[in-house]
């Protein structure tokens, strides 16, 4: 009996003996195959090359930024001086057949105009209204009558002409193609210079540059605070420049 127990316990060792061999085997495999993918072994070499396109277009849409600011000693009075005279620069838009859509108020702002003084300290001094309106105008050559139109009616703050592509994918697709020809032709560079033989595109990404803008800039008040005559300025759109820089990433045979 108890040769028996002893039997069982030697093929015990054995069996765990074994075990623990093939574990260490499997692991001990595992862990160079760990080691040869992190230095590139199995991993896809791929290099990625990018280049930026460039399309030219002419802008379709001016963009007016103008307001008006009062002043008073009550906020009601304020407010009523205000609401009056943007009224009357609404209705003088009106005039130029501009849809209601393209003109939006982006600023209402009622504020308390404080003062400083070395005798009194800080004080109130009345209150100041400022009111903002952005206007979209198609129509070119309405642009310096409608700036025009609106110091007279009483804005007294104009801003920036904005000129812009109101659609700007017929032009991002032009300079996709410029930038993606360019592309082929590092590719083409590359595998010449170096030897390589670059496969299929792995990876595809794309963005387009900031655009701020430029544009025409009005004095911040009225011109007839200035003591000029009212005028007409001459507007000139140019052309504006829409660049797309595309990124792509190929497979290394």
């Amino acid at each position: 009996m108890a040769d028996t127990k002893l039997e069982l316990s030697g093929n015990l060792l054995k069996v765990v003996a074994i075990f623990l061999v093939g574990l260490f085997i499997f692991w001990g495999f595992k862990a160079y195959e760990i080691y040869w993918n992190s230095q590139g072994g199995n991993y896809p070499r791929e290099i990625s090359i990018d280049a930026t396109g460039t399309a030219y277009v002419v802008p379709d849409t001016a963009e007016l930024y103008l307001g008006v600011y009062s002043k008073g000693e009550t906020s009601e009075e304020v407010m009523e001086e205000n609401t009056e005279k943007i009224n009357a620069v609404i209705a003088a838009l009106a005039k130029f057949d501009i849809p209601e859509e393209d003109i939006k108020t982006t600023n209402y702002n009622l504020y308390p105009n404080y003062q400083w003084t070395d005798d009194r300290g800080e004080y109130l001094d009345g209150y100041a209204l400022d009111q903002n309106v952005e206007v979209k105008i198609t129509d070119f050559d309405k642009v310096g009558e409608v700036m025009e139109a609106v110091v007279s009616a009483g804005a007294n703050m104009i801003g920036d002409v904005n000129f812009v592509v109101d659609d700007k994918e017929a032009a991002k697709a032009e300079a996709r193609e410029d930038a993606i020809k360019k592309i082929n032709e590092k590719v083409a560079s590359i595998e010449k210079a170096s030897g390589l033989s670059l496969g299929k595109v792995m990876t595809y990404y794309e963005y387009e540059a900031y655009d701020y803008g430029k544009g025409y800039y009005a004095e911040s008040m009225s011109y007839d605070s200035y003591g000029y005559d009212s005028y007409a300025p001459v507007i000139e759109p140019g052309q504006e420049e829409v660049q797309l820089t595309v990124s792509l990433s190929y497979k290394i045979n």
